[in-house]
């Protein structure tokens, strides 16, 4: 029986596909379900202000956004490249009005809570699954760590191998 559902929520097309059938499924089992944010570290600012704009929540977080500092993480054929950082609080911030907006879309829940983890993405997925007792993973196949996947593996592929419950994969 399925009781508790996680639901990584990073703002993706993916991850919205993924919500919804998560919450389907909780509507079908009358299952709790998770919400759960792993803050946007080393997510470009011009993603997060997509991802802000397409959730109706560009003007609260705007100024937040600028508030970016760009350092040199790596030098390539003698160039340094550049990654943007944003303070904790700008994060937090960001996940917190994304959790909001994407709990208020949903209706026929009755238990839905909301996490963030400051923490690689997988890795908080699979604490929150271990600590909220998940029954089942619902995840988006790509999200904002396009590039850095296909060097270190995705985090659904993680999640699927190190997960103690059945995951679903949703593009």
């Amino acid at each position: 029986m399925i009781s508790t559902i996680i639901a990584p929520i990073d703002g993706t097309e993916h991850s919205d596909n993924a919500l919804r059938l998560a919450v389907d499924i909780a509507q079908k089992y009358n299952a709790s379900l998770v919400l759960i944010h792993a803050l946007l570290r080393g997510t470009s600012v011009s993603i997060m202000h997509e991802i802000a704009g397409d959730k109706g929540f560009l003007d609260q977080v705007r100024d937040d956004l600028a508030n970016v500092e760009t350092i040199p993480i790596a030098t390539v054929a003698g160039v340094a490249a550049p990654m943007e950082v944003l303070p904790n609080e700008t994060l937090e911030r960001f996940g917190d009005l994304l959790l909001e907006r994407m709990k208020a879309g949903i209706s026929g829940v009755s238990d839905i809570r909301t996490r963030i983890i400051d923490e690689d993405p997988a890795k908080a997925i699979l604490q929150c699954v271990e600590e909220e007792g998940g029954d089942l993973v619902v995840i988006g196949s790509r999200g904002v760590g396009d590039l850095k996947s296909l060097l270190l593996g995705s985090v659904s592929h993680k999640v699927v191998e190190e997960a103690n419950c059945p995951c679903v994969v949703v593009k």
